[in-house]
């Protein structure tokens, strides 16, 4: 019996030992092909952020200027982007893709694509119209089945030879911040994208004046939940916070928003992708 006992004990402890190099085996797999899906999500966000406004065209045209980009995972769906016509018109804007991450990246270069299509090639040069002409392509191309992927955000189109600023806004209005005011010129509450509402975007012409503060951002920032109690920090605290800021420079203003943001998020997961963009009107 005993003989017995010991082959038994025997043959358990090679199957167990079977089974760790199994695991062992295993194990090794999923960490080579985990490795392999984020080498690829790391060069998809080389490739993403090279579609991004570059610094350059930036500081040419908003001497004074921040970007605030804190997207939630290594790619976003939110993103800034810029061009310039030759006849002078700048053009900068800052918009939330439907989703985040991989699938927000997807949205996000087909949303830059199609504004790179309406303004450098069909020289479409109102923000309303390029608007209209980005969801028109978007209806084509992803709505097809149902879907209702977009974009929420503002396009901006700065003429420096007339001093004039004109934007197109997808929910999201800009602000303006001056001497302590806060000012919402307004927006469509209506996404760039299949909705109920399908009306043609409007041109909005706000009043600025030079040492103006115009922010634009997406809703990432003021829907992070935080604090003491964990809530959503809120459009009406964050409008607060950019009326506070205003004074600063641009760097200041860039490092105030994100140490807030940071703080008021703790130890909490960030919920969704950040980007808020101050710019300092001069004329």
């Amino acid at each position: 019996m005993l003989g017995v006992f010991l082959v038994i004990v025997n043959n358990r402890f090679q199957v167990t030992k079977k089974q760790k190099l199994t695991i062992e085996h295993q194990k090794a797999i999923v960490d080579q092909k985990q490795k392999e899906v984020m080498d690829s999500i790391n060069y998809a966000k080389r490739i993403q952020y090279t579609l991004l406004a570059n610094d350059e065209l930036l500081q040419k045209n908003l001497p004074e200027h921040f970007i605030f980009f804190q997207p939630k995972d290594i790619v976003s769906g939110d993103f800034y982007w810029a061009t310039k016509m030759g006849s002078g018109q700048f053009y900068l804007a800052v918009c939330d893709s439907t989703g985040h991450g991989v699938p927000g990246a997807f949205m996000s270069l087909l949303n830059t694509s199609f504004l790179n299509e309406a303004i450098n090639e069909k020289n479409i040069l109102s923000p309303e119209a390029i608007f209209n002409h980005v969801r028109a392509q978007l209806l084509d191309s992803v709505s097809q089945e149902g879907g209702q992927d977009g974009m929420d955000g503002t396009l901006l189109c700065i003429d420096p030879s007339k001093g004039r600023v004109s934007y197109a806004a997808a929910h999201n209005s800009p602000v303006i911040v001056r001497n302590g005011e806060v000012i919402e010129p307004g927006a469509d509450k209506m996404p760039v994208g299949k909705a109920d509402r399908m009306e043609s975007f409007l041109l909005f012409n706000p009043e600025l004046k030079n040492g103006d503060m115009l922010f634009l951002f997406t809703d990432g920032y003021h829907d992070q939940f935080g604090g003491p109690k964990g809530k959503k920090f809120m459009y009406k605290r964050l409008k607060a916070l950019l009326a506070e800021i205003a004074p600063a420079s641009v760097a200041e203003q860039k490092e105030k928003l994100s140490r807030a943001f940071n703080e008021w998020k703790g130890e909490l997961e960030q919920i969704d992708d950040v980007c808020v963009v101050g710019i300092r009107i001069k004329f």
